[in-house]
């Protein structure tokens, strides 16, 4: 005679063994799930998150395009609270290193870039800096005007600019673009006046350097 009642408890535990087979089938199940996943997602997170950093009180966001890399910093323009401004570098704020002579702060509402012929024939990264640069002293700094100039007299004159050296930053700033010995110089006599040497025509980095420390400076002083 069959005994029923033993079927029954084997088949009981039978379904108890299926169920924790199954059960132990369903964690691991989740744990390689959650493997794969972390394995995707803890990368990704970890690329983006080094894509966006904050350095001298900017916060900075690193855009890839195809063939070029920029570095896209947000800041509290120095004079215009209702104004967040935007620069868009192309070297890595936090790694150039140009030498800065002097102290970057000294700014009238009244501003003037004026370049050396050599700068005025460049074509290269330079010459498109000098745009980033007008801009940023307009809206970034907050000056009311920007005038275009020459070093050079003769070439002042026959381009409609004013000849504005040095000697020209009293009650306004004037910054001077040339092709030298890399670096930042302020002028020591007239402490208005700031001279950009750049290395050559591709040399757009000293003058975002100029750009960077502008701010750090000027915070520095007046905040």
């Amino acid at each position: 005679m069959v005994n029923v009642k033993k079927i029954d408890e084997v088949k009981e535990e039978v379904g108890k063994s299926t169920i924790k087979k199954e059960n132990r089938q369903m964690v691991w199940f989740f744990i390689v799930v959650g493997v794969v996943f972390a394995a995707v997602l803890v990368p990704y997170f970890w690329v983006e998150s080094a894509k966006s950093f904050e350095f001298s009180g900017i916060d900075w966001v690193v855009e890839d395009y195809e063939n070029l890399r920029i570095f896209h910093g947000r800041f509290l323009s120095l004079t215009n609270p209702d104004l967040h401004y935007n620069i868009y570098f192309r070297a890595d704020p936090r790694v150039n290193d140009v030498e800065i002579i002097g102290k970057l702060d000294d700014f009238w509402s009244h501003e003037a870039i004026s370049l050396s012929p050599e700068v005025d024939a460049c074509r290269g990264e330079l010459s498109r800096v000098m745009l980033d640069l007008g801009a940023f002293l307009k809206q970034g700094v907050g000056a009311g005007v920007v005038e275009s100039g020459s070093i050079n007299e003769e070439v002042a004159n026959s381009s409609g600019r004013k000849f504005l050296t040095c000697d020209d930053a009293v009650e306004k700033t004037v910054i001077i673009v040339d092709i030298g010995e890399r670096r930042i110089v302020q002028d020591e006599v007239n402490p208005s006046c700031y001279t950009i040497y750049a290395e050559d025509c591709g040399d757009s980095a000293v003058v975002e350097k100029f750009m960077i420390q502008s701010i750090i400076n000027f915070r520095e002083t007046y905040f």
